[in-house]
């Protein structure tokens, strides 16, 4: 078999073209990936309660040994001007309270119902009425850390989603260094949601499970928190909505 010498060498020539080509367009890949990560991340920042609620609620708890036990709780929402807060409010009456900013991470208070007023938290990995939700679960700071990556869009559940990563180079130690998220196109409503620890190892999946319409809109009617290295679990179920 005989082989052109010039074929191959504008064969080579182009592989080469190509090669030079590649890092280019990666790196113009990524910047897309960024900014359009940056763009979904600010608009889940904004997503707000239109009104004050008060929800009952309990938390339905399954340990590593398979002990299981319900907790009742009251998830209190005040709507002030472009701010607002949420009050989690256990049966004996331990009191978490995370106010929300679209341009600011959260910040997060303990107290208890009845005593002084809440005061700064100083642990954010402290689980809420002895479940698999964190202090820090509840505030969605993620969508705040610094990098904000838009890595693909796929189906999951039935729902047109966007993959967005989130990553912080400061993670608190034992906490998070990276969170995946499946948001839903429309409405930029989590899908799903996956948080790894500092070594890159899953530890909590969240899920949405269940809806109920009220009054004409879907609401979120149970939440599963899924600890994949403790093997335990929990779910937020919501009753109706009272005023």
């Amino acid at each position: 078999m005989n082989f052109n010498p010039l074929l191959r060498s504008r064969s080579f020539a182009l592989a080469l073209a190509c090669l030079a080509l590649f890092p280019a367009r990666l790196t113009a890949d990524l910047a897309t990936q960024r900014a359009e990560g940056q763009r979904i991340a600010a608009e889940a920042r904004s997503l707000a309660p239109k009104t004050s609620s008060t929800n009952a609620a309990v938390l339905k708890v399954r340990d590593h040994r398979g002990v299981r036990a319900e907790i009742p709780v009251s998830i209190r929402t005040i709507v002030g001007n472009g701010l607002w807060h949420t009050d989690y409010i256990s049966g004996d009456g331990l009191l978490y309270r995370v106010l929300r900013s679209p341009h600011a991470p959260s910040q997060y208070q303990t107290g208890r119902v009845q005593g002084a007023a809440p005061q700064p938290a100083n642990n954010l990995l402290v689980p809420f009425a002895g479940s698999d939700f964190w202090l820090v679960d509840l505030g969605l700071d993620f969508f705040h850390w610094p990098e904000q990556r838009l890595l693909k869009k796929e189906q999951r559940r039935g729902e047109a989603c966007f993959v967005l990563e989130s990553t912080t180079v400061r993670p608190a130690p034992g906490g998070y260094s990276r969170v995946v998220t499946w948001l839903d196109q429309d409405t930029l409503g989590i899908v799903c949601a996956e948080a790894y620890d500092t070594r890159g190892q899953l530890m909590k999946v969240f899920e949405p499970k269940r809806f109920q319409k009220v009054n004409g809109q879907w609401r979120l009617k149970e939440m599963e928190i899924r600890n994949e290295q403790t093997d335990s679990r929990t779910s937020l179920i919501f009753d109706v909505e009272v005023q």
